[in-house]
C-alpha cells in the first residue's frame, strides 16, 4: 500500500513539473506588473504671474524664497479667459515630468481693511474739555 501512495505522489509531481514547464516554455502566463510602467500623479498648486498663454500650454512666473521659475502646463482645453500679466492661481497634476493643468482661477487679494485711528493728542484734549465743564442740568 504505501508503495502505491509513492507511486501515485512521484507521478502527481512529475505531471506538475511538466506542465508548469510547459507554460513557461508557449508564455501563456501572466506577466508581473513592472513598478517602471506605472506613472505616479501628484496632485499640486502654484500661484504667479501669466507669462505666456496658448491653446495648448500656459506659462507662469512664480518666485520661491527669491529666485523667480517660469512654469510651463499642458491644457486639456483651450483657455479665453485671462491673458499674459494676470495674476492667477493653479492647480495640476505631475504625470511623470510633464504638468498638466487642472484648474485655473485669478489670484485674489485679502481685504485690508483700516481702522480710522484717532491720534493721542486729539483724544487727550477732547478729554481734558469734558473734565473741566460743568455737569448740565
Amino acid at each position: 500500500m504505501k508503495k502505491l501512495a509513492v507511486w501515485i505522489i512521484g507521478s502527481a509531481f512529475l505531471f506538475c513539473t511538466a506542465y508548469a514547464a510547459e507554460q513557461t516554455a508557449t508564455g501563456t502566463s501572466k506577466p508581473e506588473p513592472t513598478k517602471a510602467t506605472s506613472i505616479k500623479v501628484v496632485k499640486m498648486k502654484a500661484t504667479g504671474k501669466v507669462v505666456d498663454i496658448t491653446d495648448t500650454t500656459l506659462k507662469i512666473e512664480r518666485s520661491i524664497k527669491g529666485s523667480v521659475e517660469v512654469v510651463e502646463f499642458a491644457l486639456e482645453k483651450p483657455i479665453t479667459k485671462f491673458k499674459a500679466g494676470d495674476k492667477v492661481e493653479v492647480r495640476y497634476i505631475t504625470k511623470g515630468e510633464k504638468n498638466v493643468l487642472k484648474e485655473i482661477s485669478p489670484k485674489r487679494r485679502p481685504k485690508i481693511t483700516k481702522k480710522a485711528v484717532q491720534p493721542k493728542e486729539e483724544m487727550e484734549s477732547n478729554m481734558s474739555t469734558s473734565k473741566g465743564s460743568a455737569p448740565a442740568k
